[in-house]
């Protein structure tokens, strides 16, 4: 509550003028309980107009409580729930990644297939050599592509049978001019 707020109230439910009001209030560090307090035992303020005024700042305060409560129950668990949300997030991401493969096959042969954790981590942690072996498959005939229920594939599939299709033409180009 603002000041102004807390000196008119005062000035209302005490009947005092509005520097008394606000007089009473700065001594009181701007409590509007303690002020009317105050104000009774200087004789100031019937009992009446007091026990309404102590309702209605015990009130505020309880609603005040309430609301502070309620703000800490939406921001809730700070660290910890922030960390587990992450845990948990990142749960979700492996398990999708270890229902769906990466399939690397050579003509008509069985694919061999990795799970997208697995492929996932090895580009990470070796991504250059793991990009220059994908790179130099794909000139020896090798063709990759996604598979698994939970992913829509298709997009990814059509770039990577491009790419394919690309070091193959490359691949013949090179036979030709070095034929001729």
């Amino acid at each position: 509550m603002e000041r102004n707020e807390m000196i008119k109230i005062l000035m209302e439910k005490t009947k005092v003028s509005y520097e008394e009001a606000e007089a009473v209030l700065q001594e009181c560090d701007f409590d509007l309980l303690d002020a009317i307090i105050y104000l009774e035992r200087q004789g100031k303020v019937e009992n009446n107009g007091a026990n309404t005024i102590i309702e209605v700042a015990v009130d505020n305060n309880e609603e005040n409580k309430k609301e502070n409560e309620e703000n800490h129950k939406k921001k809730s668990g700070g660290i910890g729930e922030i960390i587990g949300r992450m845990f948990k997030f990142i749960g979700k991401v492996i398990s999708k990644g270890n229902e769906n493969y990466f399939e690397m096959k050579k003509e008509n042969k069985k694919p061999i297939r990795i799970s997208l954790t697995i492929a996932a981590l090895l580009l990470i942690i070796g991504f250059w050599p793991v990009s220059v072996l994908l790179l130099v498959g794909l000139f020896f005939g090798y063709k990759y592509s996604i598979a698994g229920p939970d992913i829509n594939t298709d997009k990814v599939n059509d770039i990577l049978d491009k790419a394919s299709e690309s070091a193959d033409n490359i691949k013949s180009d090179f036979k030709e001019s070095y034929k001729g």
